[in-house]
């Protein structure tokens, strides 16, 4: 049984500039006094094809959390674009906020990122190398793509979690997770 659950994830703005500071509303429940803090981290997966492009851009710690209902504000920097490859800034792309608990991974939460031109002659005409600041970027809010994990949570480095769905399966629409 997981003693804490993601009630919602509220993206505020899901659509804006590229350049623009992603900001989540996290809501969540802890049923039980835990020994160590919740960790929080938003991932940028650029490319399924290899996690080795993939940005953290933002790793919050929260605790003591007490019992009950709990809310904050997760606050990350867009995405450094020059460590995108080529035109992928234009692609889709992915942001992931994965839950831990000491270090092992509770739940795990995808969203889809469409960014494009919003000016029709730029579409048409796209610079060699993307006008960022022309860039909009567009979440799919509504269809997450959750993953839950059993973990101890007594003792996490105990427990093996099911294997990770890969990028690629999550980008594919694999229909083995909940969609929430």
């Amino acid at each position: 049984m997981s003693l804490v659950k993601i009630l919602n994830v509220n993206i505020i703005d899901p659509t804006a500039a590229f350049l623009a500071p992603y900001k989540l509303e996290i809501t969540f429940e802890c049923i039980e006094q835990l020994k160590d803090d919740l960790e929080f981290k938003l991932i940028y997966v650029c490319s399924g094809k290899s996690s080795t492009l993939d940005q953290e851009l933002e790793s919050l710690f929260v605790g003591p959390v007490p019992v009950g209902i709990n809310k904050f504000v997760l606050e990350a920097a867009a995405p450094d674009a020059t460590k995108i490859p080529g035109d992928s800034v234009l692609d889709l792309s992915v942001i992931m906020l994965r839950c831990d608990y000491m270090s092992r991974t509770y739940t795990r939460i995808g969203y889809y990122v469409h960014s494009a031109y919003t000016d029709e002659a730029l579409q048409a005409n796209p610079p060699a190398a993307p006008a960022l600041d022309k860039v909009q970027r567009s979440i799919l809010a509504e269809k997450p793509r959750v993953t839950q994990f059993t973990i101890n949570w007594e003792d996490p480095t105990q427990d093996e979690q099911p294997p990770a769905q890969s990028v690629e399966e999550m980008m594919a629409g694999d229909d083995d997770e909940d969609d929430a």
